[in-house]
């Protein structure tokens, strides 16, 4: 919408004081032609910006003339302000930045919008850290080198650590992703795009080697169908339990278990949940010892009593 992009042109000289009509159709992606019908929309309506033509020449904004972003309503200010985890800032390495870009957006906001603000940030806070002390650990100046390549597009050699190896991968970097507070690279190796958990990078070297980004590569679609093929690829086990229904309710608190049936039958309780792996099921029974008695499948069963008894021959030789 042209009313956008006259606001854009406005806050893009406000912060770089000059730039050229072709910068300016590059950063908005219209023509230059279209640039100047803009520059002249703002002029009509007493906007004191000019053109100075020559080598040294461009748009600017004439003196210490400011604009400010009027009639921001609440949902605006919400999606400005909610916060986004202050553990993705620290592994950044710009948690301090953070204070110092809030007063500056907010110098000309009123004191109505401070206190709606202020509200937003006491009433919601998004926690990114896990419940263990240390999980997958990652070297920050690892995860500050995988930026710079992927702002340069640096080709990068990476020793990574898989389950039964270490190895060199030289590869393109296209991109981060943090999820519940693990990072991962996105990276192309001889033309096929991987996924790299950066906890299991050792070391990282960029060359000086530059690489051409995809034109057609989308981080955010990349890692929602790459995770959606992950999930899809995931054998799915269904157990059904016999519980004892005082035990009941801990099950349906429990994080990352999902009860998909439960039913009663002569006042016993049976329950289905699906897991992505048979051994998940068998510890999840073992834990709740005689509470919990696998139903099906027959082979978990099978596997479960093996394993009591060796816990049990274990124990009496002690």
């Amino acid at each position: 919408m042209k009313a956008d992009r006259l606001i854009s042109i406005l806050m893009l000289l406000q912060m770089h004081k000059q730039l050229t009509a072709n910068d300016l159709a590059k950063r908005l992606e219209v023509s230059v032609r279209t640039i100047y019908r803009d520059i002249e929309s703002l002029s009509s309506l007493g906007i004191p910006i000019f053109t100075d033509r020559g080598v040294n020449g461009g748009v600017k904004l004439l003196g210490d003339y400011k604009t400010t972003l009027n009639g921001i309503n609440k949902d605006e200010l919400y999606s400005l302000f909610i916060p986004t985890g202050n553990k993705i800032l620290e592994d950044l390495g710009i948690e301090k930045v953070k204070e110092n870009t809030l007063l500056k957006l907010l110098g000309n906001s009123s004191t109505h919008q401070i206190n709606e603000i202020k509200n937003i940030q006491n009433y919601i806070y998004i926690d990114m850290y896990t419940w263990s002390e240390n999980p997958n650990k990652i070297d920050k100046d690892i995860l500050s080198t995988l930026q710079n390549s992927i702002w340069n597009n640096n080709v990068l050699n990476i020793l990574y650590r898989k389950i039964n190896e270490t190895k060199i991968v030289i590869l393109n970097p296209l991109g981060l992703v943090c999820k519940r507070g693990n990072w991962y690279l996105i990276g192309e190796n001889n033309e096929i795009i991987k996924t790299y958990r950066v906890s299991s990078i050792e070391t990282v070297s960029l060359t000086d080697e530059i690489f051409q980004r995809p034109n057609d590569f989308n981080l955010e679609k990349y890692w929602k169908t790459s995770t959606s093929k992950f999930k899809d690829s995931i054998p799915k086990h269904l157990f059904t339990f016999k519980v004892n229904p005082s035990i009941l309710n801990n099950i349906k608190e429990r994080p990352f278990i999902t009860i998909s049936n439960t039913v009663v039958k002569d006042d016993v309780v049976y329950i289905d949940i699906k897991f992505d792996a048979l051994y998940q099921g068998i510890e999840f029974a073992f834990g709740y010892g005689k509470d919990v008695e696998i139903v099906e499948p027959i082979e978990a069963i099978e596997i479960i009593k093996k394993k009591a008894a060796e816990v049990i021959a274990l124990y009496k030789r002690n």
